[in-house]
């Protein structure tokens, strides 16, 4: 390290020269503070900075000659702001050079207690490059043998970063400097993240040593296996959330001297940290690092880093054959190969980037143009993986700690485009906007054996998912595909935290039917609770109830408002718990399992039945239908049972009406429907006025029906006797007048 130009210590040096000379060998120190205003005077106006020694300042002569300054304060180029201060500063002589050729030689320097602030700006430059400018030679010669730094205090301001970095109780050793083959270096202390004057972010332990090599000739200083370590000590702050960090850094590196300034090497990087429940582990191997004016120039770079937690792990690997770009502006690579795995007890991930890669600020990433092939799977999913292939932009951003990527291409072999965005990589929060043609799950459910239910009642809902999940955004499908559930144009947004799940609003086209509403689950109780709001307009009543009911009791097409809501894990536990209402109109269609106008035709034609004797109870007959023109009915759920008391039937030849329970949990109904007959129907004549009361009970998905014949016969005997009395009133009416009118002619 050739510093024989350097400003400041040419005007200091020289001002030791001459006293020096003056003085000669008499007294052990001497004091030089009647020249105290011409060095301060020197130093203004050679670099425009302030020198402000406030303590004493002595020359030593003897054994070796040097120059002593104390409480020394040193400023920014034309600002009263501190730059540098120390306690006491020693200055080495040589002293054969002094006395026969009167040169002065600087063998020695040591800082006890010195402060450096030190800042990086936005351009790359530091705020102590002039300090380190070069001019013409003269009699100064730099040849320092020994640099020793005693609990110094190194504070580093990243104007591009925008974070301090300070190194405190800093004690460093340079030794053998002007040897160009046994220079070493011995450094110790901690280094501090955070703002000057508030908490600490975080501190470490910082340890190093390695071998230093300077040529004079081309002005270059080799820093020969370093090896430099740090180790986290304490807790950091509750922002950064990390502990148990260490770092270690080897390599080897070369500096220039016209400026300071690093022009290549290489090194190695290896770290672990730990952050929340994460612990992570990095390995950085930068083989080629070159430094040519303005430009920098990384080949074959290759990372590696893996994190395990709790629930599951992570890695990624990346290699990236050239990184090129202005020093501090962006570095580009054409091409860059990535691969990432996420895997855990309930999901795993497996990407592969191919792709542009550009970094900024060593925490900037953008991936322009990337392909991404990868697959989905997870413990809902048990049959396979699902896989895409996409393309698109990235970006990662590290300080700021968010990824986004923009996608186009296909899921599951169907189009699709994206935009997802994670923020906090330890609490992740995800943004999102899906748009996909189409996706079949039913591959990748678990295999139903046939015949048997596609759904177990009793099997617990596996609400895994919600655990940590913060997301909010827009889904769109095409088309949603699960075994004999089809689903089109569904579109919801979505918001789910604290292991609750709103979708509102939510639209699809399901059932030949258009479905709009919300949908909420509320896993943050000891039991989900559940809450499904909706309007079906125009929809297929029989594949409604067949899929949601597993029933197929009724046809026809109409409209559905439902508001229930549900506690528990089972489906079995939905249907005990389920509350709420439900109203239903249905046009032109017709109830299946019973032909109520056979039924009263039959018992229209059958004396038998007049004579009280009632019907054997009948199986129901899904060939068997009673066609309607309108169905209006409301029911109320109370504890897994619906209550409905005014069902109304409009047919062509008959009337219904009627009320009873449907019990979910056991899947079974308690109905009674009272038919009556068209009075304007030759075949139904003898029925009119009355009411056929036909009894449902049984399974839900085929009820026993049972006509009361007993209930119309009392009908059809109070009838008579109505008629009777009404016949013997009329008689008796018809003998009254005859009788008045015999009484007038006498």
């Amino acid at each position: 390290m050739d510093w024989r130009h350097n400003r400041l210590f040419r005007i200091v040096l020289l001002l030791a020269v001459t006293l020096v000379t003056l003085v000669g060998v008499v007294p052990y120190f001497v004091s030089i503070d009647p020249v105290r205003a011409e060095l301060v005077a020197q130093i203004a106006k050679s670099t425009h900075r302030k020198l402000d020694i406030r303590g004493d300042a002595h020359v030593i002569v003897l054994p070796r000659p040097a120059l002593l300054l104390n409480d020394v304060v040193l400023t920014e180029p034309g600002s009263s702001e501190v730059f540098a201060r120390a306690d006491r500063i020693k200055v080495g002589l040589a002293l054969w050079p002094l006395l026969a050729r009167g040169e002065a030689l600087v063998r020695e320097l040591v800082f006890d207690g010195a402060m450096l602030a030190a800042v990086r700006r936005e351009d790359g430059s530091y705020n102590f490059d002039d300090l380190l400018a070069q001019s013409g030679g003269d009699r100064l010669q730099f040849g320092v043998e020994h640099l020793r730094f005693r609990s110094a205090n190194l504070r580093l301001y990243d104007e591009f970063l925008g974070n301090n970095l300070r190194l405190s109780g800093l004690d460093a050793r340079f030794e053998n400097l002007a040897d160009p083959k046994n220079g070493h270096l011995d450094l110790s202390g901690s280094l501090v993240v955070g703002k000057e004057g508030k908490a600490e972010d975080w501190r470490g332990r910082l340890s190093g040593s390695a071998a230093m090599r300077y040529s004079a000739n081309d002005r270059r200083l080799l820093v020969a296996d370093l090896d430099v370590r740090l180790q986290q000590e304490g807790t950091s702050s509750e922002a950064l959330r990390i502990a148990n960090t260490s770092l270690s850094v080897t390599g080897n590196l070369i500096y220039g001297w016209r400026p300071l300034r690093l022009t290549g090497g290489e090194l190695k990087l290896a770290g672990e940290v730990q952050r929340a429940d994460q612990k992570w582990k990095t390995e950085i191997d930068l083989p080629e690092i070159r430094f040519k004016e303005s430009r920098l120039d990384l080949g074959r770079l290759k990372l590696q880093a893996a994190m395990q937690s709790p629930s599951g792990g992570f890695s990624v690997q990346a290699q990236v054959p050239a990184l090129a770009g202005e020093r501090y502006g962006v570095l580009r690579a054409d091409t860059a190969q990535i691969e990432m795995k996420l895997t855990s007890p309930e999901q795993n991930l497996a990407l592969a980037f191919s792709s542009p890669l550009e970094l900024l600020g060593g925490t900037q990433i953008s991936l322009p143009g990337y392909r991404l092939e990868g697959s989905y799977g997870n413990r809902n999913l048990p049959r396979g993986v699902i896989p895409f292939d996409l393309q698109g932009d990235g970006k990662l951003d590290l300080r700021g700690e968010y990824a986004e990527l923009v996608s186009r291409g296909t899921l599951d072999r169907a189009p699709v485009s994206a935009s997802v965005r994670v923020d906090d990589f330890v609490a992740p929060r995800y943004k999102f906007d899906v748009d996909l043609a189409k996706l079949d799950l039913s591959p990748y459910l678990p295999a139903v054996a046939e015949n048997a239910k596609a759904i177990n009642p009793d099997e617990p809902f596996d609400l895994w998912w919600l655990d940590k999940l913060e997301a909010q955004g827009i889904l769109k499908i095409g088309e949603l595909v699960m075994r004999r559930l089809h689903v089109n144009n569904l579109s919801g947004k979505l918001a789910v935290s604290k292991r609750k799940f709103v979708v509102d609003p939510l639209f699809a086209t399901i059932y030949e039917g258009q479905l709009t509403g919300r949908a909420e689950v509320d896993a943050s109780r000891r039991a989900p609770a559940w809450r499904l709001q909706q309007r079906l307009t125009n929809m297929n009543i029989n594949a409604l109830l067949t899929d949601t009911m597993q029933t197929s009791r009724f046809e026809g097409r109409g409209h559905l408002d439902l508001d229930v809501a549900a506690v528990g894990r089972k489906i079995s536990d939905l249907r005990k718990t389920a509350g709420g209402g439900v109203r239903l109109v249905l046009n032109k269609g017709a109830i299946r399992g019973i032909d109520v106008e056979s039924v009263l035709r039959a018992a229209n034609r059958q004396l038998k039945l007049l004579n009280g004797e009632n019907a054997p109870v009948q199986q129901a007959n899904l060939d068997a239908r009673t066609s309607f023109s309108e169905l209006r009915a409301s029911l109320v759920l109370r504890h897994g049972v619906a209550s409905n008391n005014d069902l109304a039937v409009t047919a062509g030849v008959l009337k219904l009406k009627g009320g009873g329970t449907i019990n979910l949990d056991a899947s079974s109904l308690d109905y009674a429907v009272k038919a009556s007959a068209n009075p304007k129907v030759p075949e139904l004549a003898e029925l009119a006025g009355l009411e056929l009361p036909i009894l449902f009970s049984g399974a839900l998905s085929a009820p026993d029906y049972k006509v009361d014949y007993a209930s119309l016969r009392e009908q059809i005997v109070a009838r008579k006797k109505v008629q009777e009395e009404a016949k013997a009133r009329a008689a008796k009416k018809s003998t009254s007048r005859a009788k008045k009118k015999t009484d007038k002619k006498k």
